[in-house]
């Protein structure tokens, strides 16, 4: 073995003097061996990174490397990096190893690695693991260090050749703990995500084209519910196919805008038509952006059918109340607890002068009225919104003919929803014409 040592060491001398390189022919001539021998030496030197090899045709020309020691790299390296014989005892450990495992340099070089006596068994487990891999000489993608907090590694295994041409292994533990942990944060906040997606009211549809092609890349479960077909058949439906037949031409339209200017956000909504037949009203709101070379489409959509089919009810109420009220042969108003006319009819109009019941709409009485009419006209109201109920009384106003008459008129409380707001709803009975002209002045009280 000595022997060895000592020509290896002749030959690196020699290329070291040598810094274009030699052939083994060349080494075998210089130093008076058989090229057989010098090309074992070779094969030694190249194994264990001593010289670099190139080949020009058939010639092998070999050149002496530059290297760094192991043990700068060591001290450099965030790395933990331990290096063991091929009888796993430890040769060499850096200082970031040691920290973890918990043990002076001392207690660790020489030893087995299995026999390391950390005091953590969690250490142990790791160690048997390391273990394990250089047996097999395969890296191991993750390892993870049952610790507190814990921590997880890429165990790297990198053959060995020492100077002496002997055998052995260098175990790398790369410290991947934060992207560990900031893929399970990526990873968590997507199931998140799609738990808050797949359970969200509205319809989701992401569609993407590219070149001319449709395809469908995500649909939750709610869009397939409010339009009764699966995802599947959602793939191959254009969307005004969703449009009940006299809105089919709106939504085509409002689809043509989004592809005509994909930078726009598109909102509307109309009555579609299920699977099974059954209307819905759909809000829609579309959006898109460029992802690469292809066009991606983000739909939304809610099912408003309850709510549409309240206020069609409630359109339905307001006008025939409307009605019934411009038919009224009497005076009728409706004002908020702080004097907001809510409602008037053409009765009433003709009665305090209105231009019109609906410009009526809105304003105060204050407003409308004369001060004297005014004052007469809310007198007694703070007592009605204080107790509620209903209350008759009088007020003074012009006939057509001229004269100061007393006319009854009724005043009622109406509270509103869970808002608290309270409405005064008030008729004035009497039987003049007043389409002739209006009252100037009145007085009354409740």
């Amino acid at each position: 073995m000595q022997r060895i040592a000592e020509e290896l060491a002749r030959v690196k001398e020699l290329l070291r003097q040598q810094h274009q390189g030699m052939t083994i022919t060349d080494i075998a001539e210089k130093l008076g061996k058989n090229k057989h021998s010098v090309g074992r030496y070779l094969d030694i030197l190249h194994a264990s990174g001593h010289v670099d090899l190139r080949t020009f045709g058939m010639a092998k020309v070999y050149t002496l490397s530059s290297r760094v020691p192991l043990s700068a790299l060591l001290s450099y390296t965030t790395d933990l990096v331990m290096v063991v014989d091929k009888n796993l005892r430890v040769l060499q450990v850096n200082d970031p190893f040691l920290s973890l495992i918990g043990v002076d340099k001392d207690q660790v070089l020489f030893q087995e690695i299995r026999y390391i006596a950390a005091p953590d068994p969690a250490i142990h487990t790791l160690l048997d693991i390391m273990a394990e891999q250089i047996l097999i000489g395969k890296d191991l993608e993750e390892v993870a260090l049952e610790i507190e907090p814990k921590r997880y590694y890429h165990l790297k295994v990198v053959p060995t050749v020492f100077e002496d041409g002997t055998a052995g292994t260098t175990v790398i533990l790369e410290d991947k703990t934060t992207e560990r942990l900031a893929h399970d944060e990526i990873k968590r906040s997507r199931e998140f995500f799609e738990e808050m997606i797949a359970n969200m009211s509205d319809g989701l549809l992401v569609v993407e084209i590219r070149e001319g092609k449709k395809e469908t890349l995500y649909v939750n479960k709610r869009f397939t519910e409010i339009t009764g077909y699966s995802s599947e058949e959602l793939a191959t439906i254009e969307p005004p196919q969703f449009a009940g037949k006299e809105e089919k031409e709106k939504v085509r339209c409002k689809f043509k805008e989004m592809g005509d200017n994909p930078a726009s956000i598109q909102e509307f909504s109309f009555w579609s038509e299920r699977r099974d037949g059954k209307s819905r009203y759909l809000n829609i709101r579309m959006s898109s952006n460029r992802y690469g070379d292809a066009d991606r489409y983000y739909v939304l959509i809610s099912d408003m059918t309850e709510k549409r089919v309240q206020e069609e009810q409630q359109q339905l109420q307001w006008k025939v109340m409307r009605k019934v009220v411009d038919q009224f042969p009497h005076p009728i108003s409706c004002y908020r607890q702080d004097e907001r006319v809510f409602l008037v009819n053409k009765e009433f109009c003709r009665l305090f002068g209105c231009t019109h019941e609906e410009e009526a709409t809105g304003k105060n009485l204050q407003e409308l009225l004369p001060a004297d009419l005014y004052r007469a006209f809310v007198n007694g109201d703070t007592e009605l919104l204080k107790h509620g109920g209903h209350k008759s009384g009088s007020i003074q106003i012009y006939s057509p003919g001229g004269n100061m008459r007393e006319v009854p008129i009724e005043k009622s409380v109406v509270s509103v929803g869970d808002s608290g707001d309270q409405y005064i709803f008030s008729i004035i009975i009497s039987d003049f014409d007043y389409s002739a002209g209006s009252n100037k002045k009145s007085s009354g009280s409740f």
